[in-house]
């Protein structure tokens, strides 16, 4: 297997760090961003659909029609996505350059609706609960707000408090969260 199976982040550094800067150690990626990379590598992650399948889950390869690497096992379905961009001054979202994979059940963090939160040893007990998660009903992917209450769909001007669902669409776009650092996330429909 090719090591860009590891996905855009992974195998980013490992081309740095066993290539690029094979003979140049302090150009080799930092502890911080395999750190990092590991973090957004686990939110590419999609269940095989293939029970059989040797691996189980693989990485989300940003196709429009992503296929199991590992067994050949194309996606069925609709396959959201979500483009987190953050606040940085005000109003104004900058791309993250991180996406969430939806699967069912999938579950939102707070250090996915906050960029200054980051899933590591110092996190708090309040840090590590759920605040949200993804269901799929009648063909149709939901999020349900357990614990955000800035939930705001920019689109339709509707707050979705906790307790609530809102139905996922192509472009929707959904304020996690208002805190500086809070993110915005931009819905993207694969294999539609």
């Amino acid at each position: 297997m090719p090591y860009t199976i590891t996905g855009p982040y992974l195998s980013e550094l490992f081309r740095r760090a066993f290539t690029d800067a094979l003979h140049t150690p302090a150009a080799r990626p930092t502890a911080d961003e395999w750190e990092t990379a590991l973090v957004k590598t686990v939110d590419l992650a999609q269940p095989c659909a293939n029970s059989g399948c040797a691996q189980g889950w693989y990485v989300f390869d940003n196709t429009r029609r992503p296929v199991c690497p590992y067994c050949g096992t194309p996606y069925a379905g609709r396959l959201p996505v979500l483009n987190l961009y953050s606040s940085h001054a005000g109003d104004t979202y900058r791309p993250d350059n991180h996406r969430l994979m939806v699967y069912p059940d999938q579950s939102l963090f707070p250090w996915h609706i906050d960029r200054t939160i980051f899933p590591n040893e110092r996190l708090t007990e309040s840090g590590r609960r759920r605040v949200g998660h993804f269901v799929l009903r009648d063909d149709h992917w939901h999020l349900i707000n357990e614990h955000m209450p800035d939930l705001f769909n920019v689109v339709t001007r509707k707050p979705i408090p906790a307790g609530e669902s809102v139905v996922l669409e192509d472009g929707m776009q959904l304020l996690l969260s208002r805190a500086q650092g809070g993110r915005l996330a931009v819905i993207q429909m694969v294999n539609d």
